[in-house]
């Protein structure tokens, strides 16, 4: 994302924007969904605990279903960035 040029950020896109917020809007820059996002090599060890401590949460036996439904649409997201920044 280039604040100078923010066409195309999807971030950004549709969105209206606080007055003098600079950057992306974190909660809509997610790698699994923007193009625009890099993942690089160092960042797959992140990327794979996220995934390890979002399975470890999900055999938690008496979890909530609705809680459940939400960690493995999370978690389908981190296997979407891992398999496209994988080799």
């Amino acid at each position: 994302m280039d604040d100078a040029n923010p066409a195309g950020a999807k971030c950004l896109e549709d969105d209206v924007i606080p007055e003098g917020h600079r950057g992306p809007l974190i909660d809509r820059c997610q790698p699994s969904r923007c193009g625009n996002s890099i993942v690089a090599p160092a960042h797959l060890p992140i990327w794979t605990a996220e995934r390890a401590s979002l399975n470890e949460l999900l055999a938690t036996p008496k979890l909530p279903p609705n809680r459940r439904a939400l960690l493995k649409d999370h978690l389908s997201e981190v296997d979407l960035v891992i398999r496209k920044a994988g080799p």
